[in-house]
């Protein structure tokens, strides 16, 4: 495959396929911030039809990685130190938020499977050290580190779940500073450099599950507060 990120692209899933094609070509800087682009130019950069481009970008416009500038206009979205602070800041008062209403209403059950969440995830700690220990600093633990990240995404996207209001939940999905994808990528950079940072981010899910389980609204509010703040701050300094 073309080491191009605008390559032409093969099969399955296409809308998905662009999309992360897409947001690779941002990332690696293949479309830079600023820059005004086109479903046509895209599809035919990619080799498809304008149509799983078009739902690409929706969902990029949707995580804030291009914006519309007009009615056809598109360009890659150009977020300022300032503005991207202010999202921070959005995403970790929304967040305490619903920590504190998960101390609330969450049900019995729905704790339950936010500690099995967190039993999966511990198992899946225990394997990266003890490959670490055996193989030494170099070990190539990527894939142990995409799954401890999807069982802690989840675990966050079941405490906003337990709350049961879907309009808080869409209202912090639209300010997420970051897409879970780029998350699973910035972790996955900064883990080997930040290990005892992303060991102590960890933990404070065990405190937070803890608050939740004595519906301790105050506690859980504060809690997800710092962890989200921290977190936030680590992945925006890269």
């Amino acid at each position: 495959m073309s080491n191009d990120a605008l390559g032409p692209m093969e099969t399955a899933s296409l809308a998905d396929q662009a999309y992360q094609r897409l947001r690779a070509a941002v990332r690696e800087g293949s479309l830079r911030p600023g820059e005004k682009i086109t479903e046509r130019d895209l599809a035919a950069r990619l080799g498809v039809s304008p149509t799983p481009v078009r739902e690409a970008l929706r969902q990029l416009v949707h995580e804030k990685v291009v914006e519309r500038v007009g009615s056809r206009a598109l360009r890659i979205a150009d977020h300022s130190a300032a503005a991207r602070s202010e999202i921070v800041e959005a995403e970790v008062r929304l967040s305490a938020l619903m920590a504190r209403l998960a101390a609330r209403h969450a049900t019995d059950a729905q704790l339950a499977d936010l500690a099995g969440v967190l039993q999966r995830a511990d198992g899946a700690v225990a394997r990266i050290e003890q490959e670490l220990a055996e193989r030494g600093p170099g070990a190539d633990v990527t894939g142990r580190l995409a799954e401890v990240h999807h069982l802690l995404r989840h675990f966050h996207h079941q405490v906003e779940a337990s709350v049961g209001n879907p309009v808080l939940e869409g209202l912090l999905q639209q300010a997420r500073a970051f897409s879970d994808e780029e998350r699973l990528d910035l972790t996955v950079k900064l883990a080997p450099e930040r290990a005892e940072a992303f060991r102590r981010r960890y933990r404070e899910h065990r405190g937070l599950l803890d608050a939740l389980l004595e519906r301790d609204e105050d506690r859980a509010e504060q809690l997800a507060a710092h962890h989200h703040r921290e977190a936030l701050i680590q992945l925006s300094g890269s």
